[in-house]
């Protein structure tokens, strides 16, 4: 009888500690999610920051579609797939001094000419000797199929196909062609391999004495989704940009210039907590910002992506995500506004030159958020791969937005005050 007794005042004694571990442990997500849903309360307040949030998109949507339409190039259909695209002339009237330097590239050849009608040695063969010449890494294919999976596989930059009767029309002096196909997705890369390309022709041509411009190589663009190859490629570059950029810029501020977030210090709120807190809600505001450009991009210029909605939507995010975290570093460092301006303009230039979109920037491309949410996107939207398939950039960007969440908490802790 006595156990009896005291077992009730045992069992309410241990379902207090349970309560008391359980508020414990869901006090922290309250605390989170309040000052999320406080968070989004101040960015719907701020009618003009939440104009342009979503402005942003549109304008620079708006701005493509004007000047695609201004450019001879908008709308240019230029790949799409296996088959290649239509194809584009090439100019011969180019200094090729640079071009017979040593090029450090990978380049196919596919020789498909049967024909043997010149008095010499056989042209074809001798055409891919000037090309062997330039490049340091010549690979013969038999087929055009295993050229492609090797240029899908990234082993080449490009291969050339030499069409069958190369040799008998440049016998009786008739325009004749040679393939380049090359890689949308590289477009560093494609002036190098037309390059390389004309530099061969050029040298191919001087070798006959030849003064027309008997071989002209022509343009045969892969894997450009359905739609103008500008839109589509450089469009995918504006999307991720806007994405990272624009909620990196609004986010700058969160901290720096959040006065209710001087009282809230005063609680028990841990400062990691106040760092997720403001990753979640403007990751919540980069989502719908996301769902807008991905929406205009695809939808204003009729692209058929080689990928599905939801796994665009999810790649915006992942950008937002990383955006979010840079900006809330920024205004972790920052001491006022002028400097959190300051700091984005910086990260804003040093992010463009260091995008790999205009300039080969090496190693640096392995780790910087923009450029490996730009690998993620055009590999999935443009390649046709899953998320699954580049598992790879997707781990580097949430590493990426970890590491940053833990260098703003550790930065905001040690600040005493906010201004």
């Amino acid at each position: 009888m006595i156990l009896g007794r005291n077992s009730h005042p045992l069992r309410f004694l241990q379902k207090s500690r349970m309560i008391h571990l359980a508020e414990t442990l869901t006090k922290p997500s309250r605390r989170v999610s309040n000052m999320v849903a406080k968070e989004l309360r101040l960015i719907v307040k701020d009618k003009v920051a939440l104009f342009l949030i979503f402005l942003l998109p549109a304008a620079l949507i708006g701005m493509l579609y004007w000047v695609t339409n201004e450019s001879s190039m908008g709308g240019m259909q230029l790949g799409g797939g296996g088959g290649g695209g239509s194809t584009g002339d090439i100019g011969n009237a180019t200094d090729t001094e640079d071009g017979f330097e040593a090029t450090n590239i990978s380049l196919g050849v596919i020789d498909k000419d049967t024909t043997r009608t010149y008095d010499g040695p056989d042209l074809s063969e001798n055409f891919t000797a000037f090309l062997d010449s330039i490049v340091q890494d010549l690979r013969f294919y038999n087929d055009t199929d295993a050229a492609f999976d090797a240029l899908y596989e990234e082993e080449i930059l490009g291969y050339v196909v030499i069409p069958d009767g190369f040799e008998a029309n440049l016998t009786v002096n008739e325009p004749t062609y040679v393939f380049v196909h090359m890689d949308a997705t590289k477009l560093i890369e494609q002036s190098t391999v037309m390059g390389v390309v004309q530099g061969a022709t050029i040298a191919f041509r001087a070798s006959k004495l030849w003064i027309r411009s008997e071989v002209f190589p022509s343009i045969q663009i892969e894997f450009a989704p359905e739609g103008g190859y500008l839109e589509s490629t450089f469009g995918g570059f504006i999307v991720i940009f806007s994405s990272y950029l624009g909620i990196a810029m609004t986010s700058a501020q969160s901290i720096v210039g959040d006065e209710p977030l001087r009282r809230m210090l005063l609680t028990p709120t841990n400062r990691l907590e106040v760092i997720v807190a403001k990753v979640l809600g403007y990751v919540v505001i980069g989502f719908f910002q996301s769902l807008l450009l991905v929406s205009l991009w695809v939808f204003v210029f009729n692209l058929n992506l080689n990928t599905g909605f939801e796994s665009l939507i999810i790649i915006m995010s992942l950008s937002s995500l990383t955006g979010s975290t840079t900006g809330i570093l920024i205004s972790a460092i920052a001491s006022t506004r002028l400097q959190a301006n300051q700091m984005f303009l910086f990260v804003l230039f040093a992010t463009l030159i260091l995008s790999g979109f205009f300039i080969d920037v090496g190693v640096i491309d392995e780790v910087m958020p923009l450029n490996q949410a730009l690998k993620v996107l055009i590999d999935t939207a443009f390649k046709g791969l899953t998320l699954a398939e580049v598992v790879d950039p997707i781990l580097r960007l949430l590493a990426f937005s970890v590491g940053t969440i833990l260098l703003a908490t550790f930065i905001f802790s040690k600040k005493p005050t906010l201004g």
